[in-house]
């Protein structure tokens, strides 16, 4: 016999047949009896992690629905203070947003579960936007629309629909001074730089770019315009 401080071991012969005990806790058990209770407080874990995990689920499909209803909105301004060529020439394709929205908030709750985070803040947000709506190009040039009549404003439109959707999360100063200094720089007959805003756009064009450089730039960005 095996004594401890918070349990016994031994065996007592039953019917010929020797059965393990366990005392715990001044209780006695049988070795059945304790895998019963284990597999028993197995499954109440199990479905208390399945009660989480369902409220986890819809707070995300609802927080889905909510931010594609957001972008939607966002679309329709957008595409308001556009040409009437642009305006005939791309749609927003539902299926595609759904695509950007569901990976926006993958991004953001693996970002949670890496810092043990529970907010993204508004760098992180703006730069995941961005990362999946050039990626899924939710706006989409129409079928019939003459090819012929494409312009560098339709084939950028992702891009820039993605810069007015990030340019939300950030604060006003930070907007301010992005398209203060682009009208700046825009006004030269003769342009000897280009503006962070034309930079950026280009940078989402021509060159691969993940979510943390993007969060970086804002960063960077936000610290400028608080030095300014």
């Amino acid at each position: 016999m095996n004594n401890s401080d918070n349990q016994t071991k031994f065996s007592r012969e039953k019917d010929n047949a020797v059965l393990d005990y366990l005392q715990i806790g001044g209780k006695l058990y049988t070795i059945s009896e304790i895998e019963k209770e284990i597999i028993d407080l197995e499954e109440s874990i199990r479905n208390e992690k399945g009660k989480i995990r369902d409220t986890e689920d819809k707070l995300i499909l609802e927080k889905t629905s909510l931010r594609e209803n957001t972008l939607q909105k966002q679309f329709s301004m957008f595409i308001a203070r556009q040409t009437e060529l642009i305006q005939k020439a791309v749609y927003l394709n539902k299926n595609l947003l759904h695509c950007v929205v569901q990976s926006y908030y993958d991004d953001i709750h693996r970002y949670k579960d890496y810092s043990g985070s529970k907010w993204a803040n508004n760098h992180k947000q703006a730069a995941y936007t961005i990362k999946w709506i050039v990626r899924f190009k939710p706006v989409q040039i129409k079928e019939k629309f003459d090819n012929d009549k494409l312009n560098d404003k339709i084939v950028d439109i992702n891009s820039t629909f993605a810069l007015v959707c990030a340019f939300s999360f950030l604060d006003r100063n930070i907007i301010d001074l992005i398209f203060k200094e682009k009208r700046e720089i825009d006004n030269f007959k003769e342009k000897q730089k280009q503006s962070f805003y034309d930079r950026l756009l280009y940078i989402l064009r021509f060159r691969p770019f993940t979510g943390k450089q993007l969060i970086s730039i804002f960063e960077a960005l936000e610290l400028n315009a608080n030095n300014t």
